[in-house]
């Protein structure tokens, strides 16, 4: 019965909206300061040696455009189970590659946020808390549209 109601609630267009805005326009936030610095953002992507040095430019390019385009196109509504587990996925990635850098020491500055210290930390421990929140939005975001989608083929059928 209570699980029924906290369903009900995740499925409600005001917290799919919420969740929608929050996570497109964290990503948004996240990609401003790293197109306007992609060397900074680079040698960030470089500190975490987890890509080989030809991979670390075309990320420091291409990922903050991933950001800035799919949490967009979340904040508008549009393409949004495709936008949310493209933003998922790359959560999961950030976590694992926190995760890894913190096998080999403090994270100094995760790259999140660039110079915007919203949400920055050098604490593992907030970064993952702070990642799985995240996660969390996409994975309701995902997992509400896709039953929303079955709900809508069986009504129709």
């Amino acid at each position: 019965m209570v699980g029924t109601k906290i369903i009900k609630i995740f499925k409600s267009k005001g917290i799919q909206l919420a969740a929608r805005l929050i996570l497109g326009s964290i990503f948004i936030y996240a990609s401003i300061d790293k197109i306007a610095f992609p060397e900074e953002f680079a040698k960030i992507v470089q500190s975490y040696n987890i890509l080989p040095d030809f991979l670390v430019k075309i990320t420091a390019l291409v990922l903050p455009w991933i950001e800035l385009f799919f949490g967009i196109f979340l904040v508008i509504g549009l393409f949004v189970k495709k936008s949310a587990i493209i933003l998922t996925s790359l959560l999961f990635i950030f976590l694992i590659a926190s995760g890894i850098q913190a096998t080999k020491g403090p994270i100094e500055d995760c790259g999140c946020f660039g110079k915007m210290p919203f949400l920055s930390s050098s604490n593992t421990f907030i970064l993952i808390i702070r990642d799985f929140v995240f996660i969390s939005l996409g994975l309701m975001i995902i997992l509400v549209e896709n039953h929303m989608k079955s709900t809508q083929r069986i009504l129709s059928s």
